[in-house]
């Protein structure tokens, strides 16, 4: 059923009074009671430039960062860097056969290798500064030059990226390190410990044509003992490592560094690995709960009303930075996190650039322009230049029902905040905000036609410094939303 639960106007005064005292600190809590936690988030491969379909988590992991610290936790956002393997050794040799190319030489990219023009421009690099010296060089000395030079300068060119919608880490860690240290060995020993490992052969893996497949005894996990489908290969046949024994390897390294809990930020393309580390994390942590997976669905984007196709084979993607360059910070963050992370979501380039009240971007941050103008109109009344210490004025008589509804939904700030933390749905925020605004431009207009309903009267001292109050609330409100979701809060518009 439902609990009726019937508010004073005088109490809703004092916790105004509240959110003008708190200013930006108004709604923070520590329910969070310090705990560490670590967010992994983005770690695209080194392979190319961030494209679109890395933005949605990026945001994603650096919003709910945000809420997290506001409710009292101490976050630390990381990168996991991919920089070994099949991919890397591809990317090595993508990148010389464009520096072939350049030397005037007849190599073609194959259609397993990168095609990206990205490419050629490091490829350039290269053959600016040393001509055609690594045409002759051994290929083990070659491979490792070309391997550092093309990550090198890829995640120098992510991290711009990042940086441009205000996305930063504290942490980068590379693949490459975990491997030097050896964890694997202590996975290993654990596992045998628990009797979770043993030689076997799997199945036929779904969707496999290989004709000259067959089955090959492996090092394998039990992780069916933990609800996953089947068992996962740790070691190969050959005796190499699989990359889920390395991506366990970096979450021991997480586990080492006394974290209280995990959370990683994947794309829709990793639910079905989802089961298999949460249960590796589990048998290494002692902790079912250790490692929260965060899962966040594709984004379409769309112009004049067709989507926007990429092609992984002809290396047309849509990056980050082409948006960027497009639609600006602003439109970008609050998009990617403006429904639930498990909902797909279209963004329509034409939309997101229109000023009016069908962008809700625009909407919310009008809605702070319009609070703003008033404030700053008032400021220039001498009798209300001081109207922030006059609190014992408000006057709950000239408060409309109008007002009393926005109020409300102001006073509902903490709670917004604690549950967006609770439920990891920064979506919430997004909600509170465009409800929030809606009531505002809504009673705006209204006073158009009602005088009763304007908010500085010359005339009526007390009804103006109540109105004035509630609005520099709200004002606060929706300043410490912006700054969560990584927006700004602009005085014009």
């Amino acid at each position: 059923g439902f609990i009726n639960i019937f508010f004073h106007n005088i109490f809703l005064i004092e916790k105004l009074k509240n959110i003008i005292l708190e200013d930006n600190n108004y709604g923070q809590n520590n329910s969070g009671k310090g705990l560490k936690i670590n967010i992994e988030f983005v770690s695209a491969n080194p392979t190319g430039p961030i494209h679109i379909a890395h933005v949605r988590g990026a945001v994603y992991g650096d919003v709910l960062s945000n809420i997290l610290e506001k409710n009292g936790y101490k976050v630390i956002r990381e990168y996991y860097i991919n920089d070994a393997g099949s991919q890397i050794s591809l990317l090595c040799k993508s990148l010389f056969i464009r520096y072939q190319q350049l030397n005037g030489l007849k190599v073609d990219i194959k259609e397993d290798e990168y095609p990206g023009l990205y490419l050629i421009d490091i490829a350039k690099e290269i053959f600016a500064k040393d001509k055609d010296k690594w045409l002759t060089i051994n290929k083990d000395e070659r491979d490792k030059y070309f391997k550092k030079y093309a990550i090198n300068r890829i995640l120098t060119s992510i991290k711009n990226d990042l940086n441009n919608i205000n996305i930063n880490f504290n942490k980068f860690t590379f693949e490459t390190d975990i491997i030097k240290k050896n964890l694997i060995n202590d996975i290993i020993k654990t596992l045998k410990q628990k009797n979770l490992l043993y030689k076997g052969r799997l199945k036929k893996p779904k969707g496999e044509n290989n004709i000259n497949w067959k089955p090959k005894t492996q090092l394998l996990f039990k992780s069916t003992a933990f609800n996953d489908d089947i068992d996962r290969t740790i070691q190969k046949d050959n005796g190499e490592w699989t990359y889920f024994a390395n991506d366990a390897a970096y979450h021991y390294d997480k586990i080492q560094r006394n974290f209280d809990k995990l959370i990683n930020v994947w794309g829709a393309d990793h639910i079905g690995y989802i089961k298999r580390m949460k249960s590796i994390v589990e048998v290494m942590s002692n902790n079912k709960n250790f490692l929260d997976i965060q899962i966040c669905q594709i984004v379409r984007i769309l112009k004049n009303g067709k989507i926007l196709k990429m092609s992984k084979r002809d290396g047309d993607f849509i990056t980050l930075n082409s948006i960027y360059n497009k639609v600006g910070k602003d439109p970008l963050r609050y998009y990617m996190i403006s429904k639930k992370n498990e909902t797909p979501i279209d963004f329509d380039l034409n939309k997101v650039l229109e000023k009016n009240k069908d962008n809700p971007v625009f909407y919310c941050q009008y809605a702070y322009a319009r609070a703003s103008s008033v404030i700053n109109k008032a400021l220039n009344i001498d009798k209300f230049k001081e109207f922030k210490n006059q609190k014992i004025n408000f006057d709950n008589d000239n408060i409309s029902k109008y007002e009393r509804e926005i109020i409300l939904r102001i006073l509902s700030w903490p709670y917004i905040l604690n549950q967006s933390s609770k439920t990891k749905q920064p979506h919430k925020i997004v909600n509170f905000i465009e409800d929030l605004s809606t009531s505002f431009h809504s009673f705006w207009n209204k006073g158009k036609d009602d005088e009763n309903l304007r908010f500085i009267d010359i005339s009526n001292e007390k009804k103006t410094i109540s109105k004035l109050l509630w609005i520099e609330s709200m004002r606060i409100i929706l300043k410490n939303a912006f700054q969560i979701i990584g927006i700004k809060a602009l005085e014009k518009m």
